[in-house]
């Protein structure tokens, strides 16, 4: 990954972020694009897909809440960020606001979907430059629904696009098996690099250091890399998100080192992506 992707990825983060305030507006509605509908086999209302989505099974089956967005049509929608510093593409029911012919769309990327302003918003992907990125779904849907977004991002984009996917449980999976120790990883890296793997996974310092900082993340990266590659093919919803990124792109998912450098995500994933 390149130096790049990671400015974009950390400038994207903290404007993303952001506490909504009412100086920003990001709440409000904004100028948007809608590009496309999906086909479907009715034109149900969106009252009644919310209806589906808010009691059982739909509310907790996501191969019901999926069978029940089938039976509507569904939007695309593109929201640039008031900062300017990315978009979110959103899937909504087709009928929700703005009408057929109108041109202001709500979102607020501070907030979960299906509540408050998102309450209508069923997926989301960021797009920032080449790059897309957290990607999100109205529980209990699956990922996959959110690769008709990632195909109305590719067919607008003028280059070809790059995907990351966030490794959240990355720290929480090493520590449970302590898989700096697995044979393969010590294989593909060295005793210091796997001594600065455990260390990024603990969160604590290495032995004879005080702090755990740069130095420690960089000599873990040949174990950390390694750990991540192999965690993100055993962790369920990283390969689900992959999926749906692979609906529309080509190539193949691999371990970036450092891709966010947020402390929050450092303590979480020691700053690797997929």
């Amino acid at each position: 990954m390149t130096s790049l992707a990671r400015a974009l990825c950390r400038v994207a983060a903290v404007a993303t972020r952001a506490p909504v305030t009412s100086a920003q507006h990001v709440g409000s509605s904004v100028i948007g694009r809608h590009f496309r509908r999906s086909s479907s086999t009715s034109s149900s209302s969106w009252d009644a897909l919310a209806s589906e989505l808010a009691t059982p099974p739909g509310s907790n089956d996501p191969a019901a809440a999926a069978a029940a967005l089938g039976k509507h049509e569904l939007r695309v929608d593109a929201w640039p960020h008031p900062s300017g510093v990315a978009t979110f593409w959103l899937l909504r029911h087709v009928d929700t606001p703005p009408a057929s012919g109108a041109s202001e769309i709500s979102f607020d990327p501070g907030a979960e979907l299906g509540t408050g302003d998102n309450q209508d918003v069923l997926a989301s992907v960021v797009q920032q430059a080449d790059i897309l990125y957290g990607m999100k779904t109205r529980a209990p849907l699956g990922k996959s629904i959110a690769g008709q977004l990632v195909r109305a991002a590719a067919t607008q984009s003028q280059s070809p696009l790059t995907a990351l996917v966030a490794l959240p449980r990355l720290c929480q999976w090493a520590r449970d098996g302590k898989r700096w120790n697995d044979a393969d990883i010590q294989q593909k890296s060295n005793g210091e690099a796997c001594e600065a793997a455990e260390a990024v996974a603990l969160g604590i310092p290495r032995e004879g250091h005080s702090v755990l900082g740069h130095g420690t993340f960089a000599a873990a990266e040949p174990a950390w890399v390694a750990l991540a590659e192999k965690h993100m093919f055993e962790d369920d919803a990283v390969l689900n998100e992959m999926g749906a990124y692979k609906q529309a792109l080509k190539g193949v998912f691999k371990a970036a080192h450092m891709a966010d450098g947020d402390p929050e995500y450092l303590a979480v994933a020691g700053g690797a992506m997929a």
